[in-house]
């Protein structure tokens, strides 16, 4: 059962920072453990109003900022921040596995979670972005170098390409580091997003789970998107984003 504690306080901050929350938009393969959106807490290093996360031992509605969560964990050399419990302060331990990326130029982030270990089967991906001013073109084509988080060690990101047809409305293409490889299928675009049900993941050509994929295009002429998969085994939910090319 997903657990909220909804607080007074938290209500008084999401209603100051009601016009920042319309600008940014966010998504999860399971809003059971964690919540990805705006950003509800202001206090500390935390500010409400920017792309945010809450995670159910301290409340979901209760979300803080990536950016501050960043000044606890800088990115390591594949640009990837990870929090892993006990988190300081102590008020903060038992809030489970972190790991994330911002993509480059954009107040976009991705990542996943898990309570320990991926196998813990509590391994939830996610993504929030600010998408004000965003615009999606009606005609012509695209390709998108993109990131992915799945079961990260420090050293298998996965790296890929997309391809969009905006005249068809298609989105399409995989991301693989070697050993996993999660193709997104052929998605429909529509409005500022992105989804379908023809997402697969497979090892060493062998396809291991199945499922969906949706996101949101970024920035003017969708200069950047994000999305998760959603697959029959979690173990292999992805997390990705990336800016499109020249």
């Amino acid at each position: 059962m997903k657990r909220m504690s909804l607080t007074l306080s938290a209500v008084a901050v999401a209603m100051l920072a009601g016009a920042a929350q319309a600008a940014v938009v966010g998504d999860e393969s399971d809003n059971t453990y964690v919540e990805a959106g705006v950003s509800t807490v202001n206090a500390g290093p935390h500010v409400a109003g920017r792309p945010g996360i809450g995670v159910y031992t301290m409340g979901t509605d209760r979300k803080v900022d990536f950016q501050a969560l960043q000044t606890f964990a800088p990115a390591d050399v594949n640009g990837v921040s990870s929090l892993v419990s006990p988190i300081t302060p102590p008020s903060h331990s038992g809030m489970g596995v972190f790991h994330f990326a911002k993509i480059a130029g954009h107040n976009v982030y991705f990542g996943e979670w898990s309570q320990s270990a991926p196998t813990d089967g509590t391994h939830t991906v996610y993504y929030a972005g600010d998408n004000a001013g965003t615009t999606v073109p009606t005609s012509g084509t695209a390709t998108y170098t993109v990131a992915g988080l799945n079961q990260y060690n420090g050293s298998n990101k996965l790296n890929g390409t997309l391809s969009a047809n905006f005249g068809a409305g298609q989105l399409s293409g995989s991301l693989s580091n070697g050993s996993v490889t999660v193709n997104i299928g052929t998605a429909a675009i529509s409005g500022t997003g992105f989804s379908g049900s023809g997402a697969s993941a497979s090892v060493g050509g062998a396809t291991v789970a199945t499922g969906g994929v949706s996101g949101q295009f970024f920035g003017a002429n969708a200069a950047a998107l994000a999305g998760v998969t959603r697959f029959d085994d979690r173990l292999y939910d992805t997390a990705f984003g990336g800016t499109k090319n020249p």
